[in-house]
């Protein structure tokens, strides 16, 4: 039996002892907190990222940390939020904080990887996301895996004295399916032609 959380290059797996801290602590590194879509009011602590990952009583939202298979070694993580089940469709984040895990190819692997979990197991229908136009890695690592972007929310994100621009990005079930098998879907199921 295949396993669901189980990637080429990487591997979905809860919080584990020393995870919370290590979060605390990348989320320093270059770049990573410039290319949240979201405002980051304050550096958050080892507590706050615990308290994300296990928060029981939520049924909208699957907190995963990514880990290499090579040597189990953390990457970053990846969440599904805003989960509805009767509209089938969840919000997508995902982080590798440290610079050099970074243009390998994890991040595509745990995009299909969770992708894989969302709607093989939990079988959602879409998959959004937002990301700032200037997040260049970003926005090839989602067109890898066949995110098509659907709007744009016009100079939503304010950066070193200029505004930019904010993509929503979406990705349904078939489109993940025919581009993870290697066909490309048929130019009538994407948004943005």
């Amino acid at each position: 039996m295949k396993s669901v959380v189980q990637g080429q290059l990487i591997h979905l797996t809860e919080m584990r002892d020393g995870d919370a801290e290590w979060l605390q602590d990348t989320q320093w590194e270059p770049g990573l907190l410039r290319n949240l879509s979201a405002d980051a009011l304050h550096p958050w602590t080892a507590a706050e990222y615990a308290e994300l990952a296990a928060n029981p009583d939520s049924d909208d939202h699957f907190f995963f940390m990514v880990r290499a298979n090579a040597d189990d070694g953390l990457l970053g993580w990846v969440i599904l939020d805003e989960i509805q089940l009767k509209n089938r469709r969840a919000e997508l984040g995902i982080a590798l904080p440290v610079v050099s895990d970074r243009g390998q190819g994890f991040g595509v692997d745990a995009l299909n990887t969770v992708l894989s979990f969302a709607f093989n197991e939990l079988g959602l229908h879409k998959v959004t996301l937002d990301v700032n136009a200037n997040n260049q890695a970003a926005l090839r690592a989602y067109a890898a895996v066949g995110f098509v972007r659907e709007g744009i929310n016009r100079e939503a994100v304010y950066q070193d004295g200029e505004w930019l621009d904010l993509y929503q990005f979406g990705i349904l079930a078939k489109e993940w399916w025919a581009v993870s098998r290697g066909t490309i879907p048929d130019e009538n199921t994407t948004a943005d032609h």
